[in-house]
């Protein structure tokens, strides 16, 4: 392997091979998407909050607590729904 070849495992400080490690994986989701309701997506979810601020962001009510100024807490409309979904509730029309 090239890394192995040029010890490039070593030129790294710890934060940034924590980095590596934990991946590219988006931290705002609630559970795994897909792992839902098939053809549910964040969407449709009773939990996804619209966020104004220069533009409308999609984040997880279930993970507030995580919640960031940029896209790591971000999820997705289309992304299927994870094991947490659920339905939002009805409202009347016409009232």
């Amino acid at each position: 392997m090239i890394a192995d070849l040029f010890n490039l495992d070593r030129a790294l400080t710890p934060q940034e091979r924590k980095r590596l490690k934990a991946g590219t994986t988006p931290k705002g989701y609630a559970a795994l998407p897909g792992t839902g309701p098939a053809g549910e997506t964040c969407g449709s979810c009773a939990h996804v909050v619209r966020r104004q601020m220069a533009r409308v962001y999609l984040k997880c009510g279930l993970m507030r607590r995580g919640w960031t100024a940029g896209i790591a807490s971000d999820v997705r409309a289309k992304a299927p729904a994870c094991s947490r979904w659920a339905a939002p509730e009805a409202t009347e029309a016409g009232s």
